[in-house]
């Protein structure tokens, strides 16, 4: 009995593989020897299948289609060697980078840095501490939203201006810009000012 359900089997399979049209993965039709063993193992379904038919019947064309339908959804399941056709964005074009219309050369300036070249670049060029004192001043009490510590530093060189101590206060500046000026260009260069 277990002989004859082998034979079944054996010859099922060699049936289904004929009406497959014998094709190997390259599109090739396959030799008329004997059924080589196959790197892919025959899907389990169609085993079973198989082995309810005798050797001398027609393969069902339901039992053709399944290990198709198998080896398309082992195909799918499988993942890609390809690389993907979408880069991955980085740095200031994935966050979608604002453009402004001012600051650039050639541009008009920002509403700070015209204000800063104006009032603050001659307050600090005269050497007078009370100007530089005013101007940094209404920077302590003009901070943009986000940026803790502003108004500290500013009241600082406020405090060296008034005293007297004009390079601190400067000192004080370039504190500032360090800490605050390039994400203030980058996110509020076109905020109203003060």
């Amino acid at each position: 009995m277990r002989r004859t359900i082998t034979r079944s089997i054996v010859a099922a399979l060699g049936l289904f593989l004929v009406a497959c049209g014998g094709e190997k993965s390259g599109g090739a039709p396959a030799s008329s020897a004997a059924p080589e063993a196959s790197a892919t193992p025959p899907a389990t379904d169609a085993v079973n299948t198989a082995s309810t038919t005798t050797a001398a019947a027609a393969p069902p064309s339901a039992p053709a289609l399944a290990p198709a339908s198998a080896s398309a959804a082992v195909a799918a399941a499988t993942p890609s060697s390809t690389p993907s056709a979408t880069p991955a964005a980085s740095g200031s074009a994935a966050a979608g980078a604002k453009t402004y219309d001012c600051g650039a050369k050639g541009q008009k300036p920002c509403p700070m840095q015209g204000w800063m070249k104006s009032v603050m670049g001659g307050a600090s060029s005269s050497g007078d501490g009370e100007k530089l004192a005013s101007a940094l001043s209404t920077v302590a009490s003009h901070p943009p939203p986000g940026f803790g510590g502003w108004p500290a530093i500013a009241t600082a060189g406020a405090t060296k201006a008034k005293a007297g101590d004009i390079d601190g206060a400067k000192a004080t500046c370039k504190q500032c810009h360090d800490q605050f000026k390039e994400k203030y260009k980058s996110s509020m260069r076109d905020r109203p000012w003060p």
